[in-house]
């Protein structure tokens, strides 16, 4: 094994540091740590990276070949990019901690923000505060910084005891200025005490000779005095003199720092970590990053149009103004672009303005709209987004992720995951939602039917998909999309296999599906044998997967009956075993089983379906650890105030009740799934975290709202049909059925807007 501290001289001078190998944008600029986690194995994409350029890699086992490339062997990756981290921060100075438990991120951005017009700066990106992130931040912050960098902004996260040590011990001397945001009893529960996790967050400020802290828990300002008595530390409150505490706290570092006059700190706007993908005007598909924009949010910004772009459609940025860019703007931003694929880049100006508006430029492209929000680039915006449908369907991709990692920490580590993105992934949209469960490493996705697999692979996706109801006259269109189809009885095992030697598959596979007491659909245990000759007939088709379904594991009632479909399966499957003598893996468990017979049996997949979108699959299960996936949501187009007794809508089926009563219209009817039976006040919808409830009939494309209770109500306001403030459960029970119901009934026609942050 190496010291990661004898090849610093050979790594240090490439730029980037990456431990994802889909961020090496510039492979020849960078280095790989191949880290080794319960779910993967950064050491399985080194053969492709290499193939894509990169030449330099850390490692704990060496791989045979690559023999031009350097490879640094250590005993324990994470612990060399610490190292690396600090090695990389020797005799710089000025550097400035953020930490706490809320606004880390924000504090960062408006520190740089106010620091770039006074000083040459740079921050860690977005929120890389995590015991990996910081090391990289370190790293990326002081690549190729020619040495006239005056501060370096590190933002550190704590959520589990003894990670203030070790940071502290990374961030060393270079860091002379800690900002602590507002405390909260966030993570808590990972400390012996609130106290303890207080002290822990101040372990990082050992090397600070100035703390600036936000003075919100008493606890916070006796323990600086207790435990730092020799430093300097002061405490912000929230006086109103500032518009939040983070800029109370962001004028009070700069004074700090020497930079007497804050004035222009109250006007900077808090960051915005939100990201958006939507369909845009001339069916372009419209990509928003909304962090602050400078030069290494832009490349931030283009991987991720990178990640989720279909390859076979052209891709354009469109550039406003840079924050750090200067008379060479146009020409740094055309060179980042050529890294990241983009076949056209255009700066914002008047004429390309009346270029959008006529779409004779930006067709059926996918477009990466990025820069300051100035007029001309909010004009830009609007040109370029689809006016459209007012209403609404928001899919955020990081509840989507949440709950994929809640429910792979169920079930045994190696377990891989199947999930369930049929129906459109019921309703919220299988593309963007197929892409990123392939970021986050899922074994399948799951389709009902070919179209929907192959609507997936022309969307780029590689990653395997299981079709559940492939009953088909396609199987050419089957193979040459590499979809896997599920089979479940002789008949159609029969025609597959003749289907596959006719196209000349080899070794193609096929997923054995088993009626252990769903009785829908799947083999029966005296099927069994024939079907394991006709498999050991062929060369054309394998058998990847043996699954069965449960029929009653959300029905806390019927556990006996779950528990004989288990015992079931496990016969059967032993049985399979036995007659083909052929290795295959095993999946029966659903979104219910997963949260309540992960124990059962040790199969290697399971299938994650309505859990995945934030839904317990029952009343009696617990689904207070998801989040809500989708959220419906319109807005108010005309508010009319009528006297009590006022007839409203179709049949007047809708009366007034107050003397002035508010009547909101929003443009959302049964045509968008907003079903009729949820009218006459039988459903209320959120506008200003009011339950306002409909009154008459719900017409084709608007319904109506009772706002009277709602302050200060205005055309404009949005309107929440379900999602955070209203769970899409509590429609489902209205309508007496399922949530799943409710959210593929959500029409084609409202707009989908997928989000990250």
């Amino acid at each position: 094994m190496s010291n990661i501290e004898d090849f610093y001289h050979e790594l240090s001078h490439y730029g980037q540091l990456v431990t994802d190998s889909r961020s090496a944008y510039d492979p020849q600029d960078t280095i790989f740590a191949a880290i080794r986690t319960d779910i993967g194995d950064g050491h399985r994409y080194i053969p492709d990276l290499y193939a894509r350029g990169v030449r330099a890699f850390i490692v704990e086992e060496r791989p045979e070949g690559f023999d031009d490339a350097l490879f640094v062997t250590v005993d324990n990756v994470r612990k060399a990019l610490r190292t690396l981290g600090k090695m990389r921060m020797e005799g710089r100075r000025n550097g400035i901690i953020v930490t706490g438990s809320v606004g880390k991120t924000t504090v960062k951005e408006l520190l740089y923000t106010a620091l770039l017009s006074r000083e040459n700066v740079r921050r860690s990106p977005r929120s890389w505060n995590s015991g990996i992130g910081v090391p990289l931040a370190l790293w990326d912050m002081t690549a190729h910084d020619g040495g006239d960098v005056r501060h370096y902004i590190t933002e550190v996260g704590i959520d589990a005891p003894l990670q203030g040590v070790s940071h502290a011990r990374l961030l060393g001397p270079s860091h002379s200025m800690a900002v602590i945001t507002p405390i909260t009893d966030e993570h808590d529960e990972a400390f012996a005490s609130h106290a303890d996790k207080i002290r822990e967050k101040l372990e990082i400020a050992l090397c600070c000779d100035v703390i600036v802290y936000a003075d919100t828990d008493p606890e916070l300002g006796r323990m600086i005095r207790g435990l730092y008595p020799e430093k300097r530390a002061v405490a912000v409150a929230d006086t109103g003199d500032c518009p939040t505490i983070f800029h109370a706290l962001t004028a009070a570092a700069l004074r700090e720092l020497g930079y007497t006059d804050t004035s222009d700190v109250a006007s900077l706007n808090t960051v915005n970590k939100r990201r958006e993908i939507a369909a845009g005007s001339f069916g372009n598909t419209v990509y928003r990053d909304y962090f602050t924009p400078d030069f290494r949010s832009l490349a931030d910004a283009l991987d991720f149009m990178r990640r989720h772009a279909t390859p076979s459609r052209r891709k354009a940025l469109i550039a406003g103004r840079i924050l750090d860019g200067g008379p060479d703007c146009e020409a740094c931003v055309r060179e980042l672009a050529v890294h990241f694929g983009i076949d056209t880049v255009a700066m914002i100006d008047r004429d390309l303005l009346e270029s959008i508006h006529r779409g004779d430029t930006f067709r059926d492209m996918q477009i990466l709209l990025f820069g300051m929000p100035d007029e001309t680039f909010t004009q830009a915006a609007e040109a370029l987004e689809s006016a459209g449908h007012e209403t609404t369907l928001e899919v955020d991709l990081d509840a989507l992720a949440h709950n994929y990692n809640h429910y792979r920490s169920l079930v045994p580590p190696g377990t891989g995951i199947v999930a369930m993105v049929k129906a459109s992934a019921y309703g919220v949209g299988s593309i963007e939602v197929g892409k990123t469960l392939q970021s986050l490493g899922a074994a399948y996705l799951a389709v009902a039917v070919i179209e929907e697999g192959i609507a997936l692979r022309e969307a780029g996706i590689t990653m395997p998909v299981m079709v559940l109801n492939p009953v088909t006259n396609r199987y050419p269109a089957l193979f040459a999309h590499r979809l896997e189809p599920a089979v479940f009885s002789p008949e159609e095992l029969d025609r597959l296999i003749a289907e596959a030697e006719a196209y000349d598959t080899e070794a193609y596979p096929v997923h054995i599906k088993l009626d252990t007491g769903m009785h829908r659909v799947g083999f029966t245990e005296q099927q069994l044998a024939g079907i394991a000759e006709r498999l050991k007939s062929t060369h054309a088709v394998r058998m990847e997967s043996v699954f069965s379904h449960l029929a009653t594991a959300d029905c806390l009632d019927l556990d006996d009956y779950t528990r004989s479909q288990i015992d079931a399966f496990r016969r059967m499957t032993d049985s399979i075993a036995r007659m083909t003598d052929t290795p295959f893996k095993r999946h029966l468990l659903n979104t219910a089983g997963m949260m309540r017979f992960a124990d059962m049996g040790g199969y290697e997949m399971a299938r994650l379906g309505i859990g995945l979108y934030g839904i317990s699959p029952s009343d009696g299960i617990d689904g207070t650890s998801l989040r809500p996936v989708a959220s419906f949501r319109s807005h108010i187009i005309s508010l009319k105030h009528w006297p009590a007794g006022t007839p409203i809508g179709y049949g007047c089926k809708g009366h007034t009740v107050a003397e002035d009563s508010v009547i909101a219209t929003v443009p959302v009817g049964y045509a968008d799934g907003i079903l009729r039976r949820l009218g006459r006040g039988n459903a209320s919808f959120i506008v200003g975290g009011k339950a306002c409830p409909t009154i008459g009939n719900i017409c084709m494309d608007l319904c109506m709202i009772d706002v009277t209770g709602v302050t200060d109500v205005k055309v404009g306001d949005t309107v929440e049909i379900f999602g955070p403030g209203q769970p899409v459960e509590r429609l489902a029970d209205i309508l007496g059925t399922i949530p799943y119901e409710v959210l593929t009934s959500v029409s084609p026609r409202v707009k989908r807007v997928y989000v990250k942050r």
